[in-house]
Formats: structure tokens, sequence, C-alpha cells
């Protein structure tokens, strides 16, 4: 923007190779709150013109090296004379030299002698000119531009229809040429209908001197257009029709519907249209008193097929789902129904991996049995996505009208609450939905009211369990162990509420108050003069996910003051299977601290070598429904021999959790597992009750006891197996 046009004194560049002359000129120009600044020739100029624009230049003509004229010339190659507006300072007086000025881009000269007392009204002159000059043009050229936009048609008519004036708008199709229009009826131009509507449309304008309107369809050239009038009073005798043509706003408001009630990806029904639909069917199922069934399909591990490959192929996926529906389950057999049938079977996708299912007319449950089982089975079959091949299963709920609900709301609320309890029951299955599913739900939804105010009252405490050296009994460890204490129900398992924070996300929060504790725990033991071992707390995968949370581990270090070398972060196999390099990186940045990694339950997942070794894996643990069967059980020893072995192969240590009698214990002895944690050395403690251990020894490693006295063994007091220093 020119500086002219900002608040401030308007600065003026003054060029002369006179300092005389200079000093002069800046004194003039001062009296008039002109800011100067000097350039002693040509050269200087161009240089200070390159940075920050004046508001004007004074250039004296003759000059050394670059004269005026050439720095005039140079200047208008990069801004025009509203920008930047020259005067030339000459000593020359002739017709051909003030020629030559205005011919390099000067906006006014002055000729030496100067008058110095009119020297500073002639500048303020000559930027109030360029001022104005540069916003008439500004001015000019918005309002061409917005003339020009216009999308719409404009006439100017009598009231009797005949055109006085006509333009056609931007961008659209004209009736006629203005040529052929100017000076006729509407009626002799238009169709007969459409020119009857726009002549009553300006007689009511003319009459009531009110704004009117008209819509209408007109077929040209190109196809058919339709229009909207705007037909206002001008005048007495005179009105002003502004035509738009709203073909496109009619196309979109089509697409608007389309995109309302059908599904993009899979051209579906979407939930909107589904619910209707829906609600149509159950009030002609109530009339002819027939029972109607919902199935609600969820696809099994869909999530993980986007996290693995790709959010593309998630979409393929489901169109493929999708067309297989529409192919395999057609109207009279399963699923679909043409749109305009009034009977048959209609199926939509709601959103995500959600799919919808209605059966009409139903007989009983062994259709819901065989729609639910073939649904299953056309899902089992593999899908071929380019290179990919990709099987997937679904858990359905089912709910039937009216027993179940008499809306379309109810009726998918509960095949939904089903197809939950499907997933509970492991997946891959149909339930029907029944009353006490609804208790359940709502228990549930109690439970998770009840944690977060759990967590608002701090009614969680943590319990820790010593990990034992096998080889001395030392402790070589502490597991941090959350509990809840429920004031109206007790101690509530941490398997009862653990999955329900999962799903609410509430784990997060609780993570990071387990987390934060046990450090403080630890940095307090310390500072009462114990010396603790590695502190292990689990992490579950959706607190690894979040994207602050390796940032939070290390702040949590920092505020506890702990040394990170004390910490041990326990991973679930599941973390494992997704690799995702940025939080590879950070777990690897966790690390360098000093914070260890270890796999619980190691073996009752999917994890594989490949995927340990790119983590910073240290420890491996060995899940306690292994070690439960241990030694009787061939297949649990055979499995735990294997962890053992491949972790020692890969440089891991490994612990065996749930050891509870000594022929356990011995067994993991042998087979090289060097730590372990179970009732057989303790249950879990307080943080006092593990202080005291910390304080006065170390555990008396038991031998295998006869088979008789195992139980008796197994149950002996805590004391009698540990041993003070």
């Amino acid at each position: 923007m020119p500086l002219s046009d900002a608040p401030g004194r308007p600065r003026v560049l003054v060029v002369d190779d006179d300092a005389v002359m200079r000093m002069l000129e800046q004194e003039a120009l001062s009296q008039f709150e002109f800011e100067v600044e000097q350039a002693a020739d040509g050269e200087q100029a161009l240089d200070l013109l390159a940075g920050p624009l004046p508001d004007l230049a004074l250039l004296d003509v003759d000059m050394p090296g670059i004269d005026g004229f050439e720095v005039c010339r140079r200047i208008r190659l990069r801004h025009d004379m509203t920008v930047l507006p020259v005067i030339m300072v000459t000593g020359m007086d002739d017709l051909e030299s003030i020629n030559r000025a205005y011919q390099s881009g000067a906006n006014d000269f002055i000729a030496k002698p100067i008058n110095w007392p009119m020297l500073g009204h002639r500048a303020r002159y000559v930027l109030r000119s360029a001022r104005a000059t540069r916003q008439l043009r500004e001015l000019e050229e918005k309002q061409a531009a917005i003339v020009e936009a216009i999308p719409d048609m404009i006439l100017l008519l009598d009231q009797h229809g005949t055109c006085l004036d006509y333009k056609a708008g931007y961008g659209t199709t004209a009736w006629l040429p203005a040529e052929d229009f100017l000076g006729r009826k509407l009626a002799d131009v238009l169709p007969g209908d459409i020119a009857e509507l726009l002549r009553r449309g300006v007689e009511r304008a003319v009459e009531r001197g009110e704004l009117q309107s008209a819509v209408y369809q007109l077929q040209l050239a190109d196809g058919a257009h339709h229009h909207e009038a705007r037909i206002a009073p001008s005048g007495a005798d005179k009105v002003v029709v502004v035509v738009r043509d709203v073909t496109l706003q009619r196309l979109n408001e089509e697409k608007v519907r389309r995109l309302a009630y059908f599904d993009t990806l899979t051209g579906m029904p979407n939930r909107e249209s589904f619910l209707e639909r829906l609600d149509l069917e159950l009030r002609r199922a109530s009339r002819a008193q027939l029972q109607v069934a919902l199935l609600f399909l969820d696809l099994d591990g869909f999530k993980r097929i986007n996290d693995t490959l790709g959010h593309s192929v998630g979409d393929y996926l489901l169109q493929a789902v999708a067309e297989r529906l529409k192919e395999k389950l057609r109207a009279g057999d399963i699923v679909a129904r043409p749109a305009l049938e009034e009977t048959g079977l209609h199926f939509a996708r709601l959103g995500g991996d959600e799919f919808t299912v209605v059966l009409p007319d139903l007989d009983g449950t062994q259709t819901v049995k065989m729609v639910a089982e073939r649904v299953q089975r056309l899902l089992s079959q593999p899908f071929r996505l380019g290179d990919q091949e990709i099987t997937v299963t679904a858990s359905i709920g089912v709910a039937v009208f009216p027993d179940d609900g008499d809306d379309a709301a109810a009726l998918l609320k509960h095949a939904d609450t089903a197809m939950y309890h499907a997933k509970d029951q492991g997946r891959n299955n149909w339930q029907l939905y029944d009353k006490t599913l609804t208790a359940e739900t709502m228990a549930r939804m109690t439970l998770e009211n009840d944690l977060r105010k759990g967590l608002e009252r701090d009614e969680f405490h943590l319990l820790y369990q010593p990990q034992v050296s096998a080889d001395d009994g030392s402790m070589v460890g502490i597991e941090a162990l959350i509990r809840w204490q429920h004031p109206e129900h007790g101690l509530v398992s941490p398997a009862q509420f653990i999955p329900v924070a999962e799903d609410s996300g509430l784990i997060e929060a609780i993570g990071d108050w387990v987390l934060r504790t046990a450090c403080q725990q630890v940095r307090t033991w310390q500072k009462s003069g114990v010396v603790s071992p590695r502190v292990a707390v689990n992490i579950s995968a959706r607190q690894l996910r979040a994207h602050d949370f390796l940032g939070s581990v290390a702040a949590i270090i920092a505020e506890t003051g702990i040394d990170a070398s004390l910490l041990e972060l326990e991973l679930t196999e599941s973390i494992l299977m997704e690799p995702e390099a940025r939080r590879i990186d950070g777990l690897y940045r966790l690390r360098k601290l000093g914070v260890h990694f270890s796999i619980d339950d190691f073996g009752t997942g999917y994890s594989s070598l490949s995927y340990v070794k790119r983590f910073p894996i240290g420890m491996l643990k060995i899940d306690q429904s292994f070690v439960r069967g241990l030694p009787q059980s061939t297949d649990d020893a055979g499995i735990t021999t294997a962890i053992i072995a491949m972790a020692h192969s890969l440089g891991l240590d490994v612990i065996a959790e749930g050891v509870e009698t000594p022929e356990q214990f011995e067994f993991l002895r042998q087979a090289n597992c060097h730590k372990v944690q179970g009732y057989l050395f303790s249950r879990p403690l307080p943080a006092d009750g593990i202080e005291r251990l910390l304080r006065h020894g170390r555990f008396v490693l038991p031998t295998p006891a006869p088979k008789k006295s195992i139980s008796r063994v197994a149950a002996a007091p805590i004391s009698a197996r540990f041993n003070d220093e």
C-alpha cells in the first residue's frame, strides 16, 4: 500500500547531485510536514527505491551517471504514476525537455530557480492528485468487476411488457441477442405461457407497487433451463426484471437430496433414509398385525484393517461388502428390494462398518436364523481387493417388532444393543435382543459414570506385587496394580471396570493417574532411605495411541524426580500389531531416557518375532494361563519352555506371573526363567507392606514339596517364606 494512504507524515525522496539544493528542498518540504530522504545521484536513488517505497520522488534532471530522465523511466517500469508519483526538477525551460520529462513518466515538473514557498504546495497537490486518481481507478475496476460478475439478466420493461433496456448476465445463456430483444414485447420472444406469467407479474408490480416473482422452465438450445424472475416497480409505469438462471441450484438441490438419503460410498440408503423407510414399514406391519425383524451388522476387526492397510483399502472393503449384499441378497431372497416396491427386504449402511437389514412379514425366528447365518456365510468368503485378500466376519444383533420396540428408533437401539452382546460373546455370531441386555447396558453406563466420579473422588489406590529373582530370592521388581474401592459396592475387580474404562476412553485418565502415583511412591521410598527396584506399570493400547502419551510419560518422570531406569512400562501384545513408525520412535526416545519396556501376557495374542524386534522390548512376561498348568500340562510346559528359549535367543529377559506352587517355581527355574511373580511369594500389598519387605530381607526360595503337601505349602503365610537378612 502506498504510504500516502497510511497515517503519519508522507515520505519524499529528494535526488540531486547538488548538496545545497538537497538541503534547501528538505528544508522547504519539512515546513509542510514531509519526511525527507536524500540521494546524491541516480544509482543511490535506485538502490533506495529497491526497499520500502516513498510517497513521492523529486528528481533532478541533470545528474552525472544515470540522469533524472533514466531514473524516472526505470521507476515506471515497476510502479505507475499513482503508486509513486514523480516530480522532475529541471533547469531547462525548453519544450523538448518538458516533453521528455512527461515521456519518461513524470507526474509534474518544476523549473529552476525553484519558488521555495510553492514547492510544498506543489508536492501536496501531486500527492493528492495521485491518490485520487488511484482511488478512482480502483473504484472503477471494482464496479466493472461487479457488473461483469453479475449472473443475472436485467430488463427494463414498460407496463405493457415491452423491453426498453436489456443486459445479459455473465456466464448465462441469453434468450436472444440484445438487438433482437429491445423494443419488442415479451409475447414476441417467449413462449406464450411464460410470456403470460411474466405479463401478469409486471401488471401486479405496476398496480400494487410491490415486488413480484415468477419461476419457470425455458427450453434453450443447450437444454432446459430453470429461471427465477424478480419484478420490481420502477416509477409509475415501468418495472425492472432481474432474471436468474437457477438451473445449477436446482441440480444442486437434487444432489443434496441424494446426499441426504443415500450413502455416497456404497450407494445404499443412509441412516436418515433407512429410519424413514423403516417407520413406514412398521406402520404397515402394525395395521396388518405382522412382525418385522431388524438385523444390525457390524464388521469385526474393521478398525484394524483401516489402521494396518489404510483407509482406502477399508473403503474398498465396505464397497465390496455392499456389492456382495446387493448381488447375493436380493428382494424376495433376503435383503434388498427395489426402491418403489411396497413389500420386500430393505438394507442400508448407517455409517462406518455398520449395516442394517429389515425382514418384513416375519413368520418366526427360524427366518431370522436363516438370514443371519446366510449373511455370515457370505461375508466369510474372502474379498479380493487388488493384491490383498481379506476375510471379515460380522457380529449381528436382532430386534423384532413389536416386542422389542414400536418405532424405528427403539428397534434400531435394541438391535444395536444385541449386536454389542454378540461382540461380547466372541464376535462372528448373532444374538436376539432380550430386555436383560438393556439392564446390562444400563449397568455398564452406571459403572462408567461411577468411574468418572471415582477419579474425581480419589477412590482408586495402588497395590504392589513383588517380582522375585529365581536365583537368590531378592526382590528385582514390583508391579503396580490398580484397585477401586467403590463407596457402595466395595472393592470392584479390575476385570470388571478396566474394559469399561477402555471403551469409554477413561483409561487414559486412569492410566495417567496410575503412572504418576507409582512414580511418586518410588520417590517416597527413596526419600525414606529405601532402595527401590524397578516398578512396572501396565499400559493399554488406547493409552499408547493417545497423541500426547509418550510426552506425558517424560513429563511425569521429570515432575516426580525419579530415575527413569526405575520405571518399566508393560505393553500388551496388541500394541505390537500396530507398528506405526511415529509411535515406535517415541518408545525408543523413552528408552534412551532409561525407561524399560516389557510385553505383558506374552503368548496369548498374535505377536510374532518380527513385531517384537521392532520395539525396544527388554522383557517378556509369560501369562499365568500357561503357568497354571505347570508342570503337569505338556502343552503349557512346551509353550512356556518355547517362550523362555525364544526370549533368551533374542537377548530378552523373561518373567513368569501367577506362580503359586513350589512345583511351578521349580519347573520355571529349571527352564532358565530367572524372574517370577505370584502368590507363592506375596499377594499384592499396599505401599507400607512392600516397604517392610524392602527394608528387611529377601525371599527364601522354595523346593518342590511332595504332592500331598502342595496345597499346604502353597497356602503357607507370607512370613513363613520370607527370611530377614
